[in-house]
This record gives structure tokens, C-alpha cells and sequence, in this order.
């Protein structure tokens, strides 16, 4: 029996019960503790045990009962002291009411980080969604409970844990801002970059509000300004160029991203391109005079950001491609002999293949399982198991400990999957499109 259909018979339960016992005490002429009414239905005791004499300075309750309180100045002097009684009680049981309310959202709480503790994630969001319909303070209390969770099994790793319980929730509630962020922040703290541009973008769809517009923009230019220093202080020019090209790919790119795109550029020694970003950055008003600045030093022959390779590249090994549209495939072997065929994918941080070539090649055999995670796909955000293979090989270049991410994910018929920047990123690599080749160096 799923928790979620045990959460809503058991608070169905509870709130029946505590309207039968209210409506007894009612009709016994006594007020219970536990009625979520009492206040009201005292009123109405009020006039039918305690009735006032006429009184035209009186505030009487009609049959809708317009007040709960009757003002003791108005009331005949003998029944004074039972009226101030009769408040008193009225306000024990207001307290009672918010008493009994409290006490309700705790133990819904505990039955909810129980079922969190437990890893009865389904049941947990089933929990949340059933409470979300009935008692906006309940699901509030439980979704700051979620967050809580949801963090804490970031903070400690357990990539695994966290992966599950954020598929369930973004599965049902796909555009909460809060929570969009809450998986940047862990696919940054696992070195997926690309991945969190891809989660970001999410998020500016779904950010309806300003305030939310706002956050989402705060927190992705501080991401890009953390990534920006890493690359640049490793002088790793050619992953900083791919974060930024897969930046400009999704749409999100500013004036300020793109300046910072040129430098990278032209930090590698490809100048031509640089030229061609800041002459387009001329006229804005952020970084307009930085790029005139950049080029006229390039103009003037002076000492330009510094340009790490040359211009002219040679590479140690070309690999044969296979043209699918406008994309290409490449084989990587496994097992020393079996091949995947995989389409070169520099927006994927991670090399992923299909559940189906995993099996076939018994390539589980030779891998280590390191994790569950949520990867964004063409078809949505799905579930991924990541392994450690021990050796590929990509042409002639033999990789060692190699992550490998097997996705549920459809392909096209020839194709295995994709080959992302986790390999890719080893390389200095060019496409040669005239002759389908892959030409590489080692970094």
C-alpha cells in the first residue's frame, strides 16, 4: 500500500473524526479542545443555554450569528459575569483551534520526512501533491521539508538519492523555479557546466514572475563568472570556448558573456573569430568601449591578452567520420574490439550511450556503477546511470577511467549514443568537413 494513499486516508480520517467529536460536544453543551469550530459553535451555545435579555444598547447575534462576542457594557449588570465567562472560554478555544491546526501540519511533516528517510520517494510526492490540494500550510511546511532533503543529500554527495527524489518532484511540478536551481547547483557541484547552462535555460522559461526573472539571472551570471575564472586560471582555453559557444547555442548569451568569449578566443590563437565578436560589441553600452579597446590594441600590434598556441595547428591523429545530415559519427572501442558508434555532441559534458549498446556489448561486465542523475535530454529530463570504464580507445589514444553515462534515450538506428565533452575535452580537436575527418592532439 503506497504511503501517498495512506497520507490522504489518514488526514481524511483525522479532520472526520475531529468534526464528529466537535459536533457531539455540540450537542452536549460542552466545548471539546479539539474542535476546529469551537468558537463559532460556542456562539451558538451562547444563545441557547445563555440567553441575554432584550437590551437595545446590546449586540445580540441573530440566527447567522453576525458577532461570536457580545459586548459586556451592553449586557444587563447580573449577566455580566456569565458573558465574561462565556468570552473566556471562546478564547481558549481559539487557541485550542490553532493548537489543533499546528498540530496537524507536524505530524504531517513527520510522516512526510519519514517517508524522505526511507528513499519512498513516490510516496512522498504523492504526499506533497494530495496536500497541496487540501491544505495550502501543510504543503507549504513540506515543500520547505523537501528543500531541506533536497540540499542535504547534495551537500553530503549522494548524487544518487538526489538524482531519484528531484525526478520525481520536476516529473509533476516541471516549472518551480526553486527547485530548477537547486539541480544547477548540484550539476555544478559534479563539474557538469553544460549541463547547468541546459538546467538555467529551464529555469528563464519558467520564471513568470520579476522576482523570479531576477533570481534566475543573479544566480546563472555568478555561475558563469565561477566558471570563467576556473577555465582561465587553468589557461583552458579550449573548454572555456565550449562553455561559452554551448552558452550562445541556448540563447542565453549577453554582450558581457560574449566579451568574454572573444578573449577566450583569442587567448587559443584564433584571432579572426575574436576580431569578429568585439566588432559586433562596438556599440554597446556594457562593453562596447572594453572590445574597441581589445581591437585597437590588435590593430596597433601591442600587447593583446596573451595568445597561448599559434594561429597554424597540427594534430597527431585523424579519425574517418561518418556524415549523418548535418552531423558526424565516430567509433569508439570497447572491450579492445567492439565498437560504438557515437555522434559527436560538443553541447553534451558527457559521453552517454543507450541501455540497449550497454547490454550488448557487455560492457557492465568491466564498469563500476558511481552514481544516478538526472541528464537533459532532446525528449526531456530522464534518468542516467553513470559508470567507470576502465579503457576506450578513440583512434589511437588509449583513455583510462573513463565516465560513461547509459541513458534510456532514443537514437537512430545506427547510432549508440553521444560523445561529449568528457573525452572530447581531452583532445585539441578540428572537424575537417571536406575530407569527414576528426584530426586530434593530445592536450
Amino acid at each position: 500500500m503506497g504511503a501517498g494513499w495512506f497520507g490522504k486516508t489518514w488526514f481524511d480520517a483525522t479532520v472526520y473524526s475531529t468534526a464528529t467529536a466537535t459536533n457531539s460536544d455540540v450537542v452536549n453543551n460542552r466545548a471539546s479542545p479539539s474542535d476546529a469550530g469551537s468558537a463559532d459553535r460556542l456562539a451558538v451555545l451562547a444563545r441557547t443555554d445563555n440567553p441575554l435579555p432584550d437590551n437595545p444598547g446590546s449586540t445580540q447575534p441573530g440566527v447567522n450569528g453576525q458577532s461570536s462576542f457580545v459586548s459586556e457594557d451592553a449586557v444587563d449588570p447580573q449577566n455580566q459575569a456569565a458573558q465574561r465567562a462565556l468570552n473566556r472560554t471562546i478564547d481558549a478555544a481559539s487557541t485550542d483551534t490553532k493548537q489543533s491546526a499546528v498540530s496537524l501540519i507536524d505530524s504531517a511533516a513527520e510522516s512526510f520526512v519519514t517517508l524522505l528517510n526511507e528513499q519512498r520517494f513516490f510516496d512522498a510526492i504523492t504526499l506533497y501533491q494530495e496536500q497541496k490540494s487540501l491544505n495550502a500550510n501543510i504543503a507549504s511546511r513540506l515543500r520547505a521539508d523537501l528543500i531541506n532533503h533536497l540540499t542535504s543529500l547534495s551537500r553530503t554527495q549522494n548524487n544518487s538519492d538526489f538524482s531519484d527524489l528531484i525526478e520525481q518532484y520536476l516529473s509533476v511540478y516541471y516549472d518551480d523555479v526553486d527547485f530548477l536551481l537547486l539541480l544547477a547547483d548540484f550539476n555544478q557541484a559534479n563539474g557538469s557546466y553544460l549541463e547547468v547552462v541546459d538546467v538555467y535555460l529551464l529555469a528563464t522559461t519558467y520564471a513568470y514572475t520579476e522576482v523570479d526573472q531576477q533570481k534566475v539571472l543573479d544566480r546563472f551570471n555568478n555561475f558563469t563568472d565561477i566558471i570563467d575564472r576556473l577555465y582561465t586560471n587553468q589557461r583552458n582555453w579550449w573548454s572555456l570556448i565550449n562553455f561559452y559557444s554551448h552558452i550562445s547555442t541556448s540563447g542565453m548569451m549577453s554582450s558581457t558573456l560574449q566579451y568574454r568569449q572573444a578573449l577566450a578566443h583569442l587567448r587559443s590563437g584564433d584571432q579572426d573569430f575574436a576580431v569578429e565578436l568585439l566588432s559586433q560589441l562596438l556599440s554597446d553600452s556594457v562593453v562596447g568601449e572594453s572590445a574597441a579597446l581589445a581591437l585597437n590594441n590588435l590593430d596597433g600590434h601591442t600587447s593583446a591578452p596573451a595568445v597561448e598556441t599559434s594561429a597554424v595547428q597540427t594534430y597527431d591523429e585523424t579519425i574517418a567520420l561518418q556524415k549523418i545530415g548535418n552531423q558526424y559519427t565516430i567509433n569508439l572501442t570497447v572491450n579492445t574490439t567492439d565498437n560504438l558508434n557515437l555522434l559527436i555532441d560538443t553541447g553534451a559534458s558527457m559521453t552517454a550511450i543507450t541501455s540497449t549498446a550497454f547490454t550488448a556489448l557487455g560492457i557492465g561486465a568491466a564498469a563500476v556503477e558511481l552514481e544516478r542523475r538526472v541528464f537533459r535530454t532532446a525528449g526531456g529530463v530522464v534518468m542516467g546511470t553513470v559508470y567507470r570504464v576502465a579503457e576506450l580507445q578513440l583512434g589511437r589514444f588509449s583513455l583510462q577511467d573513463t565516465r560513461l553515462a547509459v541513458l534510456d534515450f532514443e537514437t537512430n538506428e545506427q547510432i549508440d549514443g553521444l560523445l561529449g565533452m568528457n573525452i572530447l575535452g581531452q583532445f585539441r580537436f578540428q572537424i575537417d568537413q571536406d575530407n569527414n575527418q576528426l584530426l586530434l592532439s593530445k592536450k
